[in-house]
């Protein structure tokens, strides 16, 4: 397999990682002190960052396991656009990104089933974020892992104060 082809494989696996919730997976795709970074911007005006730096393995790790979503509510993580430049055993990936949130209806009693004429999925989807990825890795003897993996929405953030 190539480079570039593992390096966007990298990139799958973590959207994964997300979708899942998985703090594990999602911690083994960075190096031991790997840093996830959170930006924001309101139309084309520069980044802000949001002081949401999270450095390491056991920090990448926590902050997963540590988020939760309402039940019956997913998101799911497509990426495109993947420009990847590889100087020997470090590289540079930039792509884009789209967040898709779905919200699944109540499940019914088990005994009255769904309702006569429904079909297929019951719910709702919304595109929820969109933005860039600016990710800096390492070759390493188990593959490919972020050192620095910054997340660029193109739509401002309001976070909850800090307590």
């Amino acid at each position: 397999m190539s480079d570039r082809h593992e390096i966007t494989e990298l990139l799958a696996r973590y959207g994964q990682a997300l979708e899942e919730r998985d703090g594990e997976a999602l911690a083994e795709l960075f190096a031991q002190d790997g840093e996830f970074q959170i930006f924001s911007r309101y139309g084309r005006d520069d980044y802000v960052a949001h002081g949401a730096d999270v450095i390491g393995r056991a920090s990448i790790r926590a902050m997963m396991q540590n988020s939760s979503l309402p039940a019956g509510r997913g998101m799911h993580y497509l990426t495109t656009d993947h420009i990847v430049e590889i100087t020997g055993d470090t590289a540079r990936m930039r792509a884009q990104f789209v967040v898709v949130e779905s919200n699944a209806d109540a499940r019914p009693e088990p005994d009255n089933g769904w309702p006569f004429g429904f079909n297929m999925v019951h719910g709702g989807l919304a595109l929820t974020m969109i933005g860039r990825y600016d990710s800096h890795l390492l070759r390493t003897e188990d593959g490919w892992v972020f050192t620095l993996h910054q997340v660029k929405h193109n739509l401002p953030m309001a976070l909850p104060p800090k307590k």
